[in-house]
């Protein structure tokens, strides 16, 4: 069963470089990964420094393979600390 992901990212007003910079870092790594169908980072046009990631995953294994790459476990290492807000949310098509 595919799996989508929306990730929902909101920087502090001080690290929103570097929050930036670690988003498009593991862009290209992901879009690489085995599984990965779709993997896409937007920003908010209203609200400065909020990005949302919209993913698609061919499986639950396959985003669970994501998740425990060097790549993104770096990724994740690097936003410690520099959020404001972090919400991520697990979908599956219905209809």
């Amino acid at each position: 069963m595919e799996i989508r992901v929306v990730a929902t990212i909101v920087a502090k007003s001080e690290f929103k470089k570097q929050v930036t910079e670690a988003l498009l870092d593991v862009i290209e790594p992901s879009r690489q990964e085995v599984g990965c169908l779709q993997y896409e980072l937007h920003g908010d046009l209203d609200k400065e420094g909020t990005f949302v990631f919209y993913e698609r995953w061919a499986s639950e294994d396959a985003l669970t393979q994501h998740n425990k790459t060097e790549h993104f476990q770096h990724f994740a290492q690097s936003l410690e600390g520099k959020l404001d807000e972090l919400t991520i949310r697990r979908l599956k098509t219905l209809a």
